[in-house]
């Protein structure tokens, strides 16, 4: 085997890079997979002309490469491409989801599958795990109770609670599901806030707080009530006496004197008619 017969081997294993190592020299003869240089020998028995030189030993200076640096994709071993999870192909050019898809919840591009808010795994056929939601499912839940949707983060409260996060109970006198339904309890008996059974023990904590607030919200509108009955009668009072006193007729009344007798002016005369210190007003008296 000759040198060209052996550059034509090595190329098709891969070699790019190759040397001849002869009598104690070298020649570079296979370069990024051409054939470059190589020795040759006086022909025999016809010296005038050069022959191929006959292969005596020969180096490899590197294993087989991968073409295109596996497409960045992979990485190659031993002359071949390991690919990346979601792409395949002898140089992972090629993108698994394109040909198995990224079903209903994603999209196929360059770098695999890009799943909707929510959804997570190899072909986006997977909702986020408990407790969390969103993009990538990077999100994390806040409900208190029951369950969060994996695309927004809102919660879905079990029978009995509501709120945002699930952390109220129902109010007395409802249960079940967003505690929509109504009690049906005779003797103003509680019911469960999940089954509706009545009878049920309600908690100190609630019954102590709505007892709270009722005393509170009584008392004060009894308050308002006194005091709005207390300025209605001092203005009524108020009004009336102010009306007997500027709108009855006064009369003249004469006083006596000592003995008995009448003091000067006459009865029936009117208040402008004197000043004297010794008449009196008095308000007319209807007989």
């Amino acid at each position: 085997m000759n040198l060209w017969e052996m550059a034509d081997f090595l190329k098709k294993n891969g070699v790019i890079n190759a040397i001849n190592l002869d009598g104690g020299g070298s020649s570079t003869f296979v370069k990024n997979g051409a054939l470059a240089s190589y020795p040759s020998d006086h022909c025999v028995p016809e010296n005038r002309w050069r022959c191929a030189r006959a292969v005596s030993t020969v180096l490899c200076v590197h294993p087989r490469r991968c073409e295109v640096n596996c497409s960045k994709h992979g990485r190659c071993v031993s002359g071949r491409c390991e690919c990346e999870r979601g792409w395949s192909g002898e140089t992972c050019e090629r993108a698994e989801c394109e040909t198995e898809g990224c079903g209903r919840h994603g999209i196929c591009t360059q770098d695999g599958c890009v799943c909707d808010a929510g959804w997570t795994g190899h072909k986006c056929s997977q909702e986020c795990p408990s407790g969390r939601y969103g993009d990538g499912c990077n999100q994390t839940c806040t409900c208190l109770r029951g369950t969060c949707h994996p695309v927004h983060g809102l919660c879905t409260c079990p029978p009995g609670f509501t709120g945002n996060m699930c952390e109220n109970v129902c109010p007395l006198g409802s249960f079940g599901s967003s505690c929509s339904e109504l009690c049906n309890c005779s003797d103003s008996c509680f019911c469960d806030p999940q089954s509706g059974h009545c009878n049920a023990s309600i908690t100190p904590e609630t019954n102590t707080t709505l007892r709270s607030w009722l005393i509170i919200v009584i008392s004060l509108l009894l308050l308002f009530l006194f005091l709005s009955l207390s300025l209605h009668l001092l203005s009524f009072c108020r009004s009336s006496s102010l009306s007997s006193v500027v709108d009855r007729p006064y009369s003249y009344v004469p006083l006596h004197d000592i003995n008995g007798s009448i003091a000067e002016g006459e009865a029936g005369k009117t208040r402008a008619d004197s000043d004297s210190e010794d008449e009196v007003w008095t308000p007319h008296s209807v007989r």
